[in-house]
């Protein structure tokens, strides 16, 4: 799916982490099939070691032999599979996820209807950039599987209305300035853990309200509906691992999707 520096902390270089990546596809033989972002340059160089078929997907090229996307439509080789305008879930990630999806499901024998059917009714993973509820015209999303920066910024670029958001966690020394050309849409931001004052720095920088949580999500929940006004999206995609405050990331998603769900 892609390479991006994360997971430092424990395998302390970058080529030990692209290492332990392509032992996906160490054992895979002729008989054995590779499916591969195609628009990443690292992993398209990495997979040239494999000894499977390769099959490539992409969100910015027409592919012969592959999964791609134009302006509106995804296509499996020539073959029409879904508008886009048809498709459940949000973000520009997870349409890299659906064309890696749909080829996966063409190379195992589905059908177009069937992939149809699931694209136009599945609404997402758990802790994966996950809709809550609709709450008085506000859209609360469950990404609490957002341990990095990456993650944070693309579900950030999922959306285009006015958004307050659920940050922080465990310190891992790094900075957040990555995060600053993706708030542009965010008011506000509720702040929590061990890196909550780097991230109550970065709001100022950007412009936005930030508030500090010193309790749980649940105080963060409340906090940020309070603040919120019809239309607004909020939004828990921490930047950060959880282990601070929690055991992991489902333990952090999912008492935010109990607070949603018992606001007062």
């Amino acid at each position: 799916m892609n390479i991006y520096e994360a997971h430092l902390d424990y395998h302390k270089t970058l080529k030990n982490y692209q290492q332990a990546k392509c032992n996906i596809f160490a054992n895979q033989t002729s008989d054995d099939f590779l499916v591969y972002n195609a628009d990443d340059p690292t992993v398209s160089n990495a997979i040239k070691r494999a000894n499977s078929q390769t099959i490539p997907f992409s969100v910015k090229h027409r592919l012969v032999d592959g999964v791609w996307t134009d302006n509106s439509t995804i296509y499996f080789k020539d073959e029409k599979i879904i508008d886009k305008k048809d498709i459940v879930l949000v973000g520009s990630h997870n349409l890299e996820n659906i064309l890696a999806a749909v080829c996966a499901s063409k190379l195992c024998g589905a059908t177009n209807e069937g992939i149809y059917k699931v694209l136009s009714t599945f609404s997402g993973v758990k802790h994966r950039l996950q809709f809550v509820a609709n709450k008085d015209k506000r859209m609360f999303y469950n990404d609490s599987k957002a341990t990095n920066i990456l993650a944070t910024q693309k579900a950030l670029s999922s959306f285009s209305k006015p958004t307050i958001l659920l940050a922080g966690g465990l310190d891992r020394g790094n900075g957040f300035e990555e995060l600053l050309p993706y708030l542009k849409n965010v008011k506000a931001m509720i702040v929590f853990g061990q890196t909550a004052e780097k991230l109550k720095q970065l709001a100022e920088t950007a412009g936005s309200k930030a508030i500090e949580i010193k309790g749980n999500l649940t105080e963060a929940v409340q906090t940020a509906y309070d603040l919120s006004e019809e239309g607004d999206v909020i939004l828990l995609s921490p930047a950060c691992a959880s282990w601070d405050q929690y055991r992991t990331f489902e333990e952090r998603g999912d008492m935010f999707i109990h607070a949603v769900h018992t606001l007062m």
